[in-house]
């Protein structure tokens, strides 16, 4: 009887030997492919049954993406402030049938109207968006603008641009 309970309790020492070893191995395989326990596990379990997955980028490679992004989209943004404090903007003539043109919060029909442009008003040109769209059936591009120290946007088809 003694023996037998020898036996069993080496057994469940064996096993939980056993599943600490491989808990050690998945961690560090972890660390080693810079994936979560969780993904590594799989992963391994894939490689035996002949399941594979594919793993996705490691945590680091994605963070020194969205830092590169992040670099661009500042370097973009210092860029168009050099260009807003050398003034290099154009005028141009606000030109509708309706009275006003709507300046937009965002490049879109369904945003915010921070305000009306009357007719024949003069705005600041900061620059346009470099897709095109279709309104009303005319094809055209948003414009960002400002008028009466306020930005946004505006539809170009409703201006006229002024040489220089």
């Amino acid at each position: 009887m003694r023996r037998k309970r020898e036996i069993k309790n080496n057994s469940k020492l064996w096993i939980l030997t056993f599943l600490f070893v491989i808990s050690i191995m998945i961690t560090g395989f972890s660390i080693f492919i810079k994936q979560s326990p969780d993904i590594s596990s799989k992963y391994l379990w894939g490689k035996i049954t002949g399941n594979t997955i594919k793993l996705p980028p490691p945590v680091d490679s994605l963070l020194m993406e969205i830092n590169k992004k992040d670099t661009l989209i500042d370097s973009l943004r210092n860029v168009l402030k050099r260009y807003e404090k050398i003034n290099i903007h154009k005028k141009a003539l606000i030109n509708v049938e309706s009275g006003t043109l709507n300046m937009r919060s965002k490049p879109n029909i369904g945003s915010e109207i921070i305000i009306r442009i009357p007719d024949s008003s003069y705005v600041d040109v900061l620059y346009f968006d470099l897709n095109y769209y279709y309104l009303n059936g005319n094809r055209g591009r948003w414009c960002k603008v400002k008028y009466a120290d306020k930005e946004g946007w505006v539809w170009d088809g409703f201006l006229k641009i002024q040489s220089e």
